[in-house]
């Protein structure tokens, strides 16, 4: 079995140590074809689908999804479902550079980042098959604003540490006598005034998008 993995908020994944036992050991042969072996009985294989066979972890919330599963010694891999007026929340992960793959996709998928200059970027037109990198440390987001198709992307970490770090939790952290400093007392009063985000709404629906589409 796969090695499972602790939730992404939770910090750096453990490894496992490799098992130096030969892959091949426990495969038939197939005398016109050689090795033979179902893609349920070999560690080279994961279904990212099926979160129940393989021990991963992560949270399904409003139909969409996030599954991770940690290749021990080499990457964490994730697969993400946003439907309809999904938003993945902004975030950053400190500790790790990701690569994310787009499997289905519509021209209604809109990935956003703040450059190191300052300036936010927003990424249209995103296709299936369109690869995004995101540098460790970058302030991410996404967003479908499509009424009716869902996405699906694989996303590659260099890392098992994926720990996330948010701005609105960062910010909901800070003294208001700090913030009266930073900020002014009007804006201040109005942060310290928001409830606390919920560190589990990661993917979360836009009202504005769900209105226009009638799905409000």
């Amino acid at each position: 079995a796969h090695s499972a993995i602790t939730p992404y908020l939770g910090g750096a994944i453990p490894v496992q140590e490799p098992d130096n036992t030969p892959l091949l050991d426990s495969y038939h042969t197939d005398d016109d074809f050689g090795i033979s072996v179902d893609a349920a009985d070999t560690e080279l294989v994961y279904d990212l689908q099926n979160q129940a066979n393989n021990g991963e972890v992560g949270f399904e919330q409003d139909g969409m999804r996030a599954f991770y599963q940690l290749v021990p010694g080499l990457m964490v891999m994730a697969l993400y479902n946003l439907v309809p007026c999904g938003v993945g929340i902004p975030h950053t992960y400190p500790n790790a550079d990701s690569i994310s793959y787009a499997v289905e996709c519509n021209d209604q998928m809109e990935f956003g980042y703040v450059a190191t200059n300052g300036s936010t970027v927003i990424i249209t037109n995103f296709k299936p098959g369109n690869t995004l990198r995101i540098p460790r440390g970058t302030l991410h987001w996404g967003i479908n604003k499509s009424c009716t198709q869902s996405i699906s992307i694989i996303q590659f970490f260099n890392s098992p540490d994926i720990s996330m770090a948010r701005p609105d939790v960062q910010i909901g952290s800070i003294p208001e006598a700090i913030l009266n400093v930073s900020m002014g007392e009007e804006l201040a009063r109005q942060i310290s005034d928001l409830k606390k985000p919920n560190r589990s709404d990661m993917l979360v629906r836009c009202p504005q998008c769900m209105r226009r589409c009638g799905l409000a």
